[in-house]
């Protein structure tokens, strides 16, 4: 059973873009703010009285020069709050699929036991993201089994809803796989559950705009597309030179303060990314890119680092029922930003039993397993990273000049 998940609200608006409001001061902290406040206040008072005293006493410009006086001195004695640098945490996971053996578990046991095991620590983050990989309808072809065409029952979107996910990607080859009324069941029964998409939309012509999110003050934009090389019917697809790609990373880029794009790409069940997945990941940092995040290999690729930028090539599967092994094996992703150092990323080693397909924490030994695995996978892309208790760690960048964008 699910308690106490979290405290984030979230609203969607009218213009399609999440404002947060979140609890981030405990009732002690804000007392102290509001006696700081009022004793600040006490004293303008005090100085306005004393100045009225004086200008009785002395001349209008001795009660002018006394008043600069004492407002610089008030300052100093209290200081102006300093402003608080911009901060941001990203939880990232990899490919979700609530039909065939995982909705028969939700039919048995309910939505909350695909999710319960790491919906708190999902749920700790600012934004939470995963590829959604099957529509969310009652309509269209299914053949799960065998075809590989999956719609899942509408109801699962509660899955998302439990792990506190905000945003999903929907720029993949299975969006598609109950045809376009399917598509607009799923984005419907999405924005009724208060979960953005991005890498869709009620038209093809729009499928590759882009998704704002509002945290704080910070305005974070998240862009989608699938980059196969078989057939499929995404409706953001990668262009072959990359020129209207990178021309739309810069676009959105310059209009929000932080830039995620997302990828479905790659090649199933291969651990190192292929030339095309560095080439578009590389051509996406340069045109304006702050983290690149992939999916669709099915299992866990590295980690890079480019231009002290994180990129992410495979996040393997988070709920999904495939052969045991390294496909039932992947992580979660914490990407912390700071404005002025940029990013740190942790990785969680999770696994999927078959008893629940949904992920859940790795025991010890399959953990440093993982989490070795992800160490070397990395340092072929000459990435160093630390495992630290068994999370892979990626620290700040040290040349904070770059960093800071």
């Amino acid at each position: 059973m699910l308690v106490a998940l979290t405290t984030k609200r979230n609203r969607l608006t009218a213009g399609g873009e999440i404002r947060y409001d979140r609890r981030v001061e405990s009732d002690r902290t804000a007392g102290r703010e509001l006696m700081r406040e009022l004793s600040r206040r006490m004293l303008v008072v005090a100085v306005a009285v004393i100045l009225a005293f004086a200008a009785g006493c002395l001349g209008n410009q001795e009660a002018r020069d006394l008043a600069s006086d004492a407002t610089a001195a008030m300052d100093n004695v209290v200081p102006k709050p300093a402003a608080m640098p911009q901060k941001l945490h990203l939880v990232a996971v990899g490919d979700i699929m609530l039909d065939r053996s995982v909705g028969d578990r939700i039919a048995a046991n309910g939505c909350a036991s695909i999710i319960e095991e790491v919906a708190d620590h999902l749920r700790q983050g600012d934004i939470v993201f995963g590829n959604l990989e099957c529509p969310l309808s009652t309509v269209g072809p299914h053949q799960p089994r065998g075809a590989c065409i999956f719609r899942a029952d509408p109801k699962t979107v509660k899955v998302l809803a439990l792990g506190g996910f905000d945003i999903v990607s929907l720029a993949n080859n299975h969006a598609l796989n109950s045809g376009r009324a399917a598509l607009l069941q799923t984005l419907d029964h999405l924005e009724r559950a208060g979960i953005a998409y991005v890498g869709a939309a009620r038209t093809r012509a729009r499928g590759s705009d882009p998704t704002f999110i509002t945290v704080g003050d910070i305005r974070v934009g998240f862009l989608a597309y699938t980059d196969l090389s078989f057939d499929c019917g995404s409706y953001s697809r990668v262009d072959k030179d990359l020129a209207r790609l990178r021309q739309q990373i810069e676009q959105v880029g310059n209009n929000c303060d932080l830039l995620i794009v997302s990828y479905h790409w790659g090649e199933e069940y291969r651990r190192k990314p292929t030339s095309r997945q560095v080439k578009v990941a590389h051509a996406s940092i340069e045109a304006g890119a702050d983290v690149v995040l992939g999916h669709h290999p099915h299992i866990l690729e590295g980690i890079e680092l480019y231009r002290n930028r994180p990129i992410i090539y495979s996040m393997g599967n988070f709920i999904f029922d495939q052969r045991s092994g390294e496909r039932m094996e992947s992580g979660i992703f914490d990407l912390y930003y700071v404005h002025g150092r940029g990013w740190r990323v942790e990785m969680t080693p999770v696994w999927i039993p078959w008893s629940r397909l949904g992920a859940e924490y790795a025991t010890r030994q399959k953990r440093d397993r993982i989490a070795q695995r992800v160490k070397e996978l990395s340092a072929q892309l000459g990435t160093v990273v630390e495992v630290i208790d068994g999370i892979v760690c990626v620290d700040y960048p040290t040349d904070s000049s770059q960093a800071a964008g």
